[in-house]
């Protein structure tokens, strides 16, 4: 019997795998010169409430495998827990790369799971995979924080940096409100599902009373995340405070309302004295003319140069960038309310 048969005799007779028996020589597509075959382990978890194993999953009852190109045992449908394994061993692929479907099948063979993608061979090979809820993105993320330092600790607890809720949102979606111990230590939290690829994160360290809240500290950045496989990301928030801008369009010594003035936007620009750079780059921050007082909650501690831009059509044009801007400070854990705007005087310059 050749290695071929005999594999596949084997297969028929191993209830605990499951199994290739189709025949390679001819194939070209995936070949790897001087690779070696193998053996794939497909082992898989459920994104879940539960702790996504098939025991926590009980309305799924078995699992299809599908890998474009091959003929697998029994429709590729396999249980989904084997002799204890939440997977299945693919016997004798030859080397290349190859691709893969799995889906999660219920008593009436609905699909209620689904996940994807790649894997080489050159040896013997392991593939884990998440399956996520059919219908939805193939991806998601484990999220955890942590706290820049203060004057109680250089790697404060929640405790310790006065939060008690974190805000978070990805891609400017929906915010959801988690208790801070929820991400700290070696805790994390579960994003949405969500598409392959990178998203903005955008999470807000809050402290709630009975008086109401007040942001603390503050991150955005990105999170890349792959199909089939959830990824674990921490961040480290950085403490802020707040500052309140209103303006006053002067034309001569006479006093004028948007209006009255024609300017229809203002466009604010702060410069980070600490950090040398625009807040908002060279764009700045555009506002509707009567949309004063501003009020910026995320701002790093420190000194701000604040130059404002009145503009309308037909060139009309004020701004106080050339009578000394004012320089704001910025203190941590201290956010200005609309009573604490402070005002520039903006004069005409056309």
């Amino acid at each position: 019997m050749n290695a071929r048969l005999l594999a596949a005799f084997l297969c028929l007779t191993m209830a605990s795998t499951g199994c290739i028996i189709v025949d390679h020589d001819d194939d070209t597509c995936c070949n790897v010169p001087n690779g070696q075959p193998g053996d794939v382990t497909f082992l898989w978890t459920f994104a879940s409430e539960g702790a996504g194993r098939c025991a926590d999953t009980p309305d799924v009852r078995r699992i299809r495998i599908s890998i474009p190109g091959e003929t697998l045992l029994n429709g590729g449908i396999y249980a989904c827990n084997t002799a204890g394994v939440d997977g299945i061993v693919l016997h004798d692929f030859v080397p290349g790369n190859y691709s893969y479907t799995l889906e999660a099948l219920s008593y009436t063979d609905q699909v209620l799971y689904r996940s994807g993608g790649t894997f080489s061979v050159n040896g013997d090979v392991r593939v884990s995979t998440t399956l996520t809820p059919n219908g939805s993105p193939g991806s998601f993320a484990y999220i955890s924080w942590s706290f820049e330092g203060n004057t109680s600790s250089p790697n404060p607890s929640c405790y310790q940096a006065g939060v008690t809720h974190v805000d978070a949102r990805i891609d400017n979606g929906e915010w959801a409100r988690f208790s801070c111990a929820e991400g700290t230590g070696s805790a994390q939290v579960q994003s949405p599902f969500l598409a392959p690829g990178q998203h903005t994160i955008e999470l807000v360290g809050v402290r709630v009373t009975s008086a109401g809240e007040e942001p603390f500290y503050h991150r955005t950045s990105t999170l890349t995340t792959q199909a089939g496989s959830p990824i674990s990301v921490s961040y480290g928030l950085n403490a802020v405070g707040g500052l309140s801008l209103r303006w006053e369009l002067i034309d001569g010594s006479i006093s004028k309302t948007c209006a009255q003035s024609g300017v229809t936007q203002v466009t604010i620009h702060l410069y980070d004295e600490t950090r040398k750079q625009y807040v908002y780059g060279d764009a700045g921050d555009v506002h509707p003319c009567n949309g004063a007082p501003i009020i910026y909650n995320f701002l790093r501690p420190g000194y701000y140069t604040v130059i404002m831009d009145g503009t309308g059509p037909g060139g009309v044009f004020y701004t106080n960038r050339y009578n000394s801007p004012p320089s704001r400070p910025v203190t941590a854990f201290v956010q200005e309310t609309e009573g604490d705007a402070y005002t520039l005087f903006l004069p005409r310059r056309n």
